[in-house]
């Protein structure tokens, strides 16, 4: 199975397209001296996202002062870290909003799932005032259950054989998953990631946001989206077929400088964090 796995992978036309616009702006971003200029010419490449982002930019979810009508005016109006995140949810939605049938897990509570852990990613970070980019806790919160996604498709009987044995066996749920594939999620995400040449710090939170203290660039990031992806499954919001047996790893509590009074805040926000993340769900 492994080397099945092994084989699809490396066969990077197999893999969940990714546009190529996303990986030069990610790029072009890093630049201390980018123009707003820049980025708009390098978006306006991909029609699609050029649409997305007209579309969210005027959202109530984002609250743009003025009505935008261009990349510009939305780089302009918006900032460039919140467009980044719009240029994430627009090319990520495609590849992210599937059934997974072998996890048992519909589209729209995929999407969901993704979309909170990554508000609830991005709020950690302003709540306990990280030194993180909010933009890119967001990004790596909406793309951590990406390997999920290539293993549902292309191997959806075998990720039910692991729910029957998940019924039988007080083990964890990646541990199952690395038995039956030789890879769990994490691993595969990572492979997905870095066949997209996407940035360090996406793929090691990708690879361990179950077990950040495997992290070794970027624990913090890592614990941030283990804490926003465990409170988002025991609130019940993208339950698979692991169910809600998950624990929040005290590293990351640690690491993040959570108290209870942290997460309860987390916990209550749920709902509120739902509804206003229905317009994106829907668009």
């Amino acid at each position: 199975m492994k080397d099945q796995i092994d084989a699809l992978l490396n066969d990077v036309k197999k893999l969940p397209p990714m546009s190529n616009v996303v990986v030069r702006i990610m790029s072009l971003v890093q630049k201390p001296d980018v123009s707003i200029n820049e980025v708009a010419a390098e978006i306006s490449k991909d029609p699609s996202i050029t649409a997305s982002i007209i579309k969210l930019s005027n959202s109530s979810y984002y609250r743009a002062s003025k009505p935008v009508r261009t990349v510009a005016e939305s780089l302009m109006t918006l900032g460039l870290d919140t467009v980044k995140e719009i240029v994430m949810l627009s090319a990520s939605k495609a590849v992210l909003q599937k059934d997974l049938k072998g996890y048992q897990l519909e589209a729209d509570e995929m999407w969901m799932h993704s979309l909170v852990v990554a508000e609830l990613s991005g709020r950690i970070i302003t709540l306990k005032k990280l030194p993180i980019p909010k933009d890119l806790a967001f990004t790596a919160g909406l793309l951590h259950d990406i390997g999920k996604v290539i293993l549902t498709q292309f191997f959806p009987g075998k990720i039910l054989n692991i729910k029957d044995e998940l019924k039988n066996m007080e083990t964890t749920f990646t541990e199952v998953e690395k038995k039956h594939f030789g890879y769990d999620h994490q691993e595969i995400g990572l492979k997905v990631l870095t066949a997209w040449n996407f940035p360090d710090e996406l793929k090691e939170v990708v690879s361990c946001h179950h077990n950040p203290e495997a992290a070794v660039k970027f624990p913090l990031l890592a614990s941030v989206v283990h804490i926003a992806n465990t409170i988002t499954i025991i609130s019940g919001i993208g339950i698979d077929i692991g169910g809600i047996n998950q624990e929040l790893s005290p590293f990351a509590l640690k690491q993040v400088g959570m108290n209870d009074k942290d997460i309860e805040l987390l916990f209550t926000s749920i709902p509120e964090i739902q509804k206003q993340l229905m317009e994106l769900h829907r668009g």
